[in-house]
């Protein structure tokens, strides 16, 4: 049975995946596809009115689609009657809610499309016109077919004993209850199932559980800076070469805006990810240059052409962002910090290249983006320990210390050829007054107070160790708080 939402509670939902047992996997099939045949049905019911669709609230959704498609003694005659007989109510809405977030879908493209046209409309040259135009490519639309996999509400299973259950499926003619063994991992503590799903991936049927929890909140953030003063924040800085991870505990103070640097972590492993996966990249690209003639393949390669490097790939990324936001949660939750803090990286893209340099800079790019990811559903489905992220402009050459512009990469001169391996160090950065610091140091520490700044109403500052108190090194503008933040020396500047 699937949870409701509490007040004061985070609904979290999670995956869980079995290998499934059937003398019949025919019915499996024949009731995947007509699920896939009832959705398309909605999918060109919903398409005729886009704008009532989107109108529709999520509750109202199955007593308005019914209406238009289901026939009974109040309403004899309905503008489009399903053309499929006998089909369970809990399959049929099911069905319903795939085609709304198909047609949902669709319409959030299709406006992107359309803003993608009036930019190339408005460009200057006829040449950029005619680029962003071809960019854009043709305007989407709805789809003309499905393959998801059959979803099952509660009513459509039953008798789970966590080895066995009883699901009722479509054979052609009939529906008929079938019992299914299967294997899957132990529920983990504090969840509980809720809808299933079977798909049929690489000639296997697997069944996919929903599984629910809901933990507590800890309350509004500014609602926990008012209770206790001071907010305790882990802001990370991301790098595309080690140390892959560099996240600092800071802790601010309402009253005076101090903030205190408490502790560092230094996570490793990306340039020996980058190392393997450009190696098996170059294999990949070598395998599509033998098939790249006028052969018995034709001039494109086969569709599971290196399925095994690609899967040897897709492992190693995995295993590494598991391990880095496991490692991250924790960390996190051993200081008690309230918030995790990232650099939005919507922006990263890969630089032009070969084939092999250029995808490992782009899956790079993606791992980054993977870490955030993994790391916010984690922090809150285990600990309730929240996660934002902030405009990453200025944080690496800004001094955090004294919101000086800091030289960055080859204008601190010969000493950033060389790596401060002893301490884990990577790139430096020069003050204006000579001292120099690792890049991912400064960096963390400016995400942090970048943050507290649009928290805190008092200016931020950051104390030097070893000193009394410190200097200002983020300010905020003066509308409000909580507005775009610019460093002091930008500010000073203007």
């Amino acid at each position: 049975m699937a949870l409701r939402k509490q007040k004061g509670h985070f609904l979290i939902n999670e995956a869980m995946v079995g290998v499934i047992e059937t003398k019949h996997p025919g019915y499996v099939e024949a009731t995947q596809k007509l699920f896939n045949s009832v959705v398309m049905f909605y999918v060109k019911v919903m398409g005729v009115d886009v704008e009532k669709c989107l109108s529709v609230s999520v509750s109202d959704l199955y007593q308005v689609y019914e209406s238009l498609t289901i026939t009974n003694k109040k309403r004899a005659e309905v503008p489009h009657p399903i053309p499929f007989k006998d089909v369970p109510k809990d399959f049929r809405r099911a069905a319903i809610k795939k085609a709304f977030g198909i047609v949902k879908s669709h319409d959030s493209n299709l406006k992107r499309w359309q803003q993608r046209i009036e930019r190339a409309n408005q460009a200057k040259t006829l040449k950029k016109k005619t680029r962003l135009k071809k960019k854009a490519g043709k305007p989407p639309t709805l789809p003309t077919s499905t393959n998801f996999p059959t979803q099952f509400y509660s009513s459509m299973f039953g008798q789970d004993t966590g080895d066995s259950i009883v699901v009722k499926l479509w054979t052609g003619s009939s529906w008929v209850k079938e019992k299914f063994l299967y294997k899957c991992r132990e529920l983990p503590s504090g969840y509980q199932k809720s809808t299933m799903s079977l798909m049929i991936s690489n000639g296997k049927l697997n069944i996919c559980w929903v599984i629910q929890k809901l933990t507590p909140s800890q309350g509004k953030l500014d609602e926990q800076i008012q209770a206790y003063g001071k907010l305790r924040v882990l802001s990370i800085d991301l790098n595309l070469s080690d140390p892959i991870v560099v996240a600092k505990v800071l802790e601010g103070y309402e009253d005076t805006g101090v903030v205190e640097e408490i502790t560092t972590l230094r996570l490793q492993g990306n340039n020996r990810l980058s190392h393997l996966r450009k190696r098996y990249l170059g294999l990949i690209a070598k395998a599509k240059k033998l098939t790249n003639t006028h052969t018995e393949l034709g001039n494109s390669p086969p569709k599971r052409m290196c399925a095994t490097l690609w899967e040897r790939i897709k492992n190693l990324e995995k295993d590494l962002i598991e391990k880095i936001s496991n490692t991250l949660v924790e960390f996190a939750l051993k200081y008690q910090c309230q918030l995790i803090v990232f650099e939005n990286l919507k922006s990263l893209k890969a630089l032009k290249g070969k084939y092999s340099h250029r995808s490992n800079i782009k899956r790079s790019n993606w791992i980054a983006k993977k870490i955030q990811k993994r790391t916010e559903h984690k922090a809150l489905a285990r600990y309730s320990i929240y996660t934002t992220r902030i405009n990453p402009a200025y944080t690496s050459i800004t001094d955090a210390f004294l919101g000086g512009k800091c030289l960055r990469g080859s204008q601190v001169g010969s000493l950033n050829l060389y790596l401060w391996s002893e301490r884990g160090l990577g790139k430096l950065v020069k003050t204006p007054e000579g001292k120099i610091y690792d890049s991912g140091d400064n960096a963390a520490r400016n995400i942090a107070l970048k943050y507290l700044a649009s928290k805190f109403k008092k200016p931020v500052v950051l104390k030097h160790p070893g000193l009394v108190s410190g200097c200002v090194a983020w300010l905020p503008l003066p509308d409000a708080k909580g507005t775009v933040l610019i460093p002091s020396w930008c500010a000073l500047s203007v």
